[in-house]
C-alpha cells in the first residue's frame, strides 16, 4: 500500500497549496481512469475476439500518450491547463462516438465525465459551458439524424428530438448545476 501511495505522491505536484494538489489529483485521476477502461475494453474484446482491427490498438496507444501529457502538465502544476486540455478531448472523443452511433447509443451519458470533471477542477460556469456544449452537440446530432443529413450506425428516431436531447440537456445543466454549486461551497 506504501508503494501506491509514494506513486500517487509522486504524480501530483509538489505545491502546498492542497487546491491544486487535489484538482490535479483529479486530473490524474481522470487519466489513470480513462487509461484503465480502454486496456479493459481492449482486453474484453481480444477475450471474446471481438477486436475488429489493430487501428484501435494504436488509437488507444495514441489517447494514452495524450493523457500521460495531461498528467505531466498537471504534475508540472499547470493543473488549469490540464484540466481544460482534459476536459477538451474528453467533449470530443464523446461527441465523435455519438456522432458516429447516433443518438440511440447510450454513448451521450458519458458527457457527464467531463462535465464533472470542469465542475470539480475548474468552477461551476466552466462546468455549466460544457454542459451547454454537450448539449448542442446532442441536439445537433439528433437533428442531423432526423433531417437525414447522415447515417448513424443506430437508426435515428423522431424520439431523440423530442426526448432523448430535452432529457439529455436538462441532466447535463443538472450534473453541471450540482457539482459547481458544491466546489463553489469548497473553495
Amino acid at each position: 500500500m506504501r508503494g501506491w501511495r509514494s506513486i500517487w505522491e509522486w504524480l501530483l505536484p509538489r505545491s502546498a497549496d492542497r487546491t491544486v494538489r487535489s484538482r490535479a489529483g483529479l486530473v490524474v485521476g481522470t487519466c489513470l481512469g480513462v487509461v484503465a477502461a480502454c486496456v479493459a475494453i481492449l482486453l474484453g474484446w481480444a477475450v471474446t475476439a471481438t477486436l475488429e482491427d489493430w487501428e484501435t490498438v494504436v488509437a488507444a496507444v495514441v489517447l494514452a500518450g495524450l493523457l500521460a501529457g495531461i498528467v505531466f502538465l498537471a504534475r508540472a502544476g499547470r493543473v488549469t491547463l490540464a484540466a481544460w486540455l482534459l476536459t477538451g478531448l474528453l467533449t470530443l472523443l464523446i461527441a465523435l462516438d455519438i456522432a458516429g452511433y447516433g443518438l440511440g447509443s447510450p454513448s451521450a451519458a458519458a458527457f457527464c465525465i467531463p462535465i464533472v470533471l470542469a465542475a470539480c477542477a475548474l468552477g461551476l460556469w466552466a462546468g455549466l459551458g460544457v454542459a451547454l456544449l454537450a448539449s448542442l452537440g446532442v441536439w445537433l446530432i439528433a437533428a442531423a439524424g432526423v433531417a437525414g443529413w447522415y447515417t448513424p450506425l443506430t437508426p435515428p428516431d423522431i424520439s431523440h428530438l423530442s426526448f432523448e436531447a430535452p432529457i439529455m440537456t436538462v441532466i447535463f445543466l443538472a450534473v453541471a448545476g450540482i457539482v459547481g454549486a458544491w466546489r463553489s461551497t469548497r473553495t
